[in-house]
């Protein structure tokens, strides 16, 4: 697995992001250590959004399915009942 890893080469998301159009949510784990994409870089992506959870990690939509889902409905503008 390690030699699979080094053989990938990480484009620079940024211009792609710029390229996105529609309204964009991003969920990020505030205990992430993510090397690919910054928080911060969210506001490349147009009409984006951005909800940080500062309990989570990488996946906070399998740590805390409920926070998660209540974050993305809000952002989808509907009610959970």
């Amino acid at each position: 697995m390690i030699k699979r890893m080094q053989q990938s080469v990480l484009e620079d998301p940024i211009p792609k992001l710029r390229q996105i159009t529609a309204p964009t949510l991003l969920l990020w784990g505030r205990r992430t250590v993510d090397t690919v994409l910054d928080a911060a870089d969210y506001s490349r992506a147009r009409e984006s959004r951005l909800i940080s959870f500062a309990d989570l990690g990488h996946v906070p939509h399998e740590e805390s399915p409920a926070e998660s889902l209540a974050a993305v409905a809000q952002f989808l503008s509907i009610k959970l009942v």
